[in-house]
């Protein structure tokens, strides 16, 4: 399966990025294996920034250091899913440890995405969203994978952080070619239709990673036009 990727990346309004992302590509035995997550910091906390990007680094690493080995193994989808769940409680534990020792809130959402072979894996944590579009013109469809773990859509009610574990959402499923999937912060949806949303990023338009930034860019343009204040961030991966 060949893949296009891009990202976004946009403080926006804001004097800080709290947002954080990452996107990994390797070949494991010639199929080619995309990670990518996204992360938002809990605005109101301590350094909300760092707990974005702490969460993105250590779940980088266990790409890396455990899902890559466990699909080169062979390992089964579900065991996938679990190992991916205990590194995020691992986030979780730390995070508390460094707040109880310094006195300060922190916590961040998280949403990511694995690709191998047909399937995907989606972990998710908070109001960062993913979605997956597919069909042509008028055909076109989007559907939203994650729900919005938000209390009158203000506070949250799930997120990694110095808080009481709450187990993210988990599952994984099959995709086709010609899909186009998003992460992305609540402050790249905020304000932009899912209508547009959907025709701005509809496959047969995502033909070059320059094609893809160009549309994500005129998203976030059309965003901040609007009024939307927060960072901006999303990823893009196109099935080939």
């Amino acid at each position: 399966m060949n893949f296009l990727t891009e990202v976004y990346w946009d403080t926006g309004k804001c004097p800080v990025n709290q947002d954080s992302i990452s996107l990994q590509e390797v070949f494991l035995k010639g199929e080619r294996i995309v990670f990518a997550l996204i992360c938002d910091g809990i605005g109101g906390l301590w350094k909300g920034e760092l707990a974005s990007g702490f969460v993105a680094e250590q779940m980088t690493e266990w790409f890396y250091k455990e899902a890559i080995p466990m699909m080169e193994k062979r390992k089964s989808k579900n065991k996938i899913r679990k190992s991916g769940i205990r590194s995020l409680y691992a986030c979780n534990q730390k995070m508390k440890d460094f707040s109880e020792e310094n006195k300060e809130q922190m916590g961040t959402t998280v949403t990511m995405l694995l690709f191998h072979r047909k399937n995907y894996f989606l972990w998710h944590s908070g109001d960062t969203r993913a979605y997956r579009i597919a069909g042509r013109g008028r055909k076109g469809r989007m559907k939203q994978l994650t729900r919005d773990h938000a209390a009158q859509q203000q506070v949250l009610t799930k997120c990694i952080g110095s808080f009481v574990w709450k187990e993210p959402d988990s599952h994984y499923g099959r995709f086709t070619r010609k899909n186009t999937f998003l992460l992305c912060s609540d402050g790249f949806r905020h304000i932009v239709s899912d209508e547009k949303m959907m025709e701005t990023l509809l496959p047969e338009y995502l033909t070059s990673k320059e094609q893809i930034e160009r549309r994500l860019r005129e998203i976030a343009e059309y965003s901040k036009r609007e009024g939307e204040m927060d960072n901006i961030s999303a990823v893009v991966i196109r099935t080939g």
